[in-house]
Formats: C-alpha cells, structure tokens, sequence
C-alpha cells in the first residue's frame, strides 16, 4: 500500500459516514479503523514514505495518551521516592500516584523541570531522579516517528457495543522533536504521572509494584508534539 492508497481508503471510510464498533472496549475506535483498513496491526510500512504508525481518536475525548512508560535514572529511583513519599490511601493501602507538571509543583511539592539536557524530578527531599532528553526522544520514537492520526466523530455510550464512529479527518504527523517536548512540559500540555503502589490480588499481592511512571498528554494536544502536520482527509 502506498500513502495515496492509504489515503484513499480512507476517504472511501469518511463517506461511509457512523459505522458500528467491531470491539466494545475503550480501544474500540482503533479495533475499528484497522478492520476497515484490513490491517492486522496499526504499523504500516508504505513504500513511498516507510514506517508508520496509525492511532485513531474519538475528536472530542478528554482521555490522555500515554506516549511511553519509564522509570527515572538510576535503577532503584522509584522505590526510593515510594519509601519516602507513600501515604495510605482509603483503602489501607500504601501507594503513590502524583501527576507531575513543568510550570508548578503539586501538592507533594513535586514538580518537573530541564536542566543541562535532563527532565528533573523536583522532590522536596532533592532525591536524585531523571531522564535523560535524547533518552526520552528515542523511547516516544521507539514504535514509528510518523503517524498518522485519524479522528472520529462518535455516537453511542463510549466502549460499548453500540457505539459506532464517523472517521472524518486524518492527518500525517512527524518530526517529533526535542524542542516541541521541551514546550509541551514548560505549558504542562506533557505531565509525568508516578504510578506506584501495591499489588491486591494474585501471587505478589502485598507486594510492592511499579506500575510505569507514565508520559502523558492529552489527545487534543499530542499533534503540537510534532513539527510536521500533514492533514489527508
């Protein structure tokens, strides 16, 4: 399949205006999009333009994208900050879960900030935690540098099996780049987001349990990630 293809497919997609969900899940939107495309994965490679990814969005969802999952420098960091952070929750249950913005600190007092090519992780202790930049930009790379984004307008209870979706934009997105990371996190449009805590169930319940440290930006927001914006349909 070349780009013009994949554009005219999509095209024929639009016409067909709301067209009923193939999964009632969350994901249903790109379970969907892939089907129509006849695409068993959401990676593409076109001859004319190599690897993509496709990632379908509901147009007006208010739900984040996690771009990647990654602990902070050096190994240990995150059991460090949980010993000395952790607080009980409702439920009797150690955890800390803090979403982390670069123009404030939250109310744990912590905060993210770039300094000499790293995301620190402002703690009121100092508890040394970070990531390296160009680390980050290769870990938001690691799937594809171009996607392409294709919207949908949206009908029925979201994840269920009535929903149905109107694919009526798509746009070609790359040259993800540093620059464009740094000003998301300054205008807190990218936040970190420490998931951290304790397993409930199974064999390691009780037991201590990284969930990821999450990269986070809303769907609306994740186009101004990338400095080239194609729109195809």
């Amino acid at each position: 399949m070349t780009l013009d293809e994949l554009i005219e497919k999509l095209q024929k997609i639009k016409k067909m205006g709301f067209v009923k969900t193939v999964r009632a899940h969350q994901g249903g939107v790109g379970n969907t999009l892939e089907y129509l495309l006849e695409v068993p994965e959401n990676n593409l490679r076109l001859p004319d333009i190599g690897e993509i990814e496709i990632k379908a969005k509901r147009y007006d969802s208010q739900s984040m994208l996690t771009l990647s999952s990654r602990a902070p420098q050096k190994r240990g960091t995150n059991k460090i900050l949980f010993n000395n952070y952790k607080y009980i929750g409702t439920d009797g249950i150690y955890r800390l879960y803090s979403t982390v913005y670069g123009s404030r600190k939250n109310t744990k007092g912590f905060g993210i900030d770039v300094q000499n090519g790293k995301l620190v992780l402002l703690n009121p202790k100092n508890i040394e935690a970070f990531w390296p930049l160009e680390k980050l930009d290769d870990i938001f790379k690691e799937k594809s540098s171009q996607i392409v984004l294709v919207l949908a307008y949206t009908k029925g209870s979201m994840g269920k099996s009535d929903e149905r979706f109107h694919y009526v934009e798509a746009y070609l997105l790359s040259g993800l780049n540093l620059n464009n990371t740094r000003n998301a996190i300054k205008r807190d449009k990218l936040k970190v987001d420490i998931r951290i805590g304790f397993d409930l169930t199974g064999k390691r319940a009780g037991k201590y349990h990284d969930h990821g440290t999450g990269f986070r930006i809303s769907k609306k927001d994740y186009i101004h990630l990338f400095g080239k914006v194609k729109q195809l349909i």
